[in-house]
């Protein structure tokens, strides 16, 4: 599974602008969406203010009664804005990440840590993917909304299931033809955020793994 946080355009009264303003200076919401290896999106939390911390916002979904489930043995891929810990598998920071970090003559991986990188974004870039078909299918999550905070929450929680449904019925998505399989989830789940010595020798054991694997070759 893949987890994100993408900022929405939104329209607030002047003193609501200083909690609704983006690092980029937007003013905009919080939506954190989770989405499988189809492209669907399997949880979608909107309305945060936009200068909520990311791991603030999945801390809140995490604990929520009907929120975000990781099942235990399993995890969730983030960027680098969030904590490695269990159920949550982010990158190493200070490495190269994005895959425009690793296109044209920019040279390959030199360390286990930035193969480890490459492959997580490669991966994760589904999320993105995502993102980026739910925005060109709905018009009206491309510019600012002039609807109240609730309703406009509850205008992106409709694309999602609209999206979802359209994903599901149509053999051949118009704005994307990559189909992969669907990831069945597991009945006992995670319910805490934060960081893990365990996970984080696990991440290390695990990009050591891809680097022998590539070093053999």
């Amino acid at each position: 599974m893949r987890l994100k946080i993408d900022g929405n355009g939104l329209r607030v009264p002047s003193e609501y602008k200083p909690r609704y303003r983006t690092r980029k200076g937007d003013i905009a919401t919080n939506v954190l969406g989770v989405c499988d290896r189809n492209l669907n999106f399997t949880y979608v939390l909107p309305g945060w203010e936009g200068s909520a911390a990311d791991g603030r916002v999945l801390r809140d979904a995490v604990v929520r009664r009907n929120g975000l489930k990781i099942p235990e043995g399993n995890y969730y891929l983030c960027d680098g804005g969030y904590t490695n810990g269990k159920g949550f598998l982010s990158p190493y920071r200070g490495y190269r990440y994005w895959l425009r970090d690793w296109q044209g003559d920019n040279p390959p991986p030199r360390c286990r840590e930035e193969l480890f990188n490459m492959k997580h974004a490669r991966a994760r870039n589904v999320i993105e993917r995502a993102f980026g078909l739910l925005k060109g299918r709905w018009g009206i999550l491309r510019s600012s909304s002039w609807y109240s905070v609730k309703v406009h929450n509850r205008i992106i929680s409709a694309c999602c299931l609209i999206h979802n449904y359209i994903r599901r019925e149509m053999d051949v998505d118009p704005l994307d033809m990559d189909m992969e399989e669907q990831v069945e989830n597991q009945p006992e789940h995670i319910d805490v955020v934060e960081s893990s010595e365990e996970w984080t020798t696990w991440r290390d054991e695990l990009a050591q793994s891809m680097w022998n694997a590539r070093s053999n070759q």
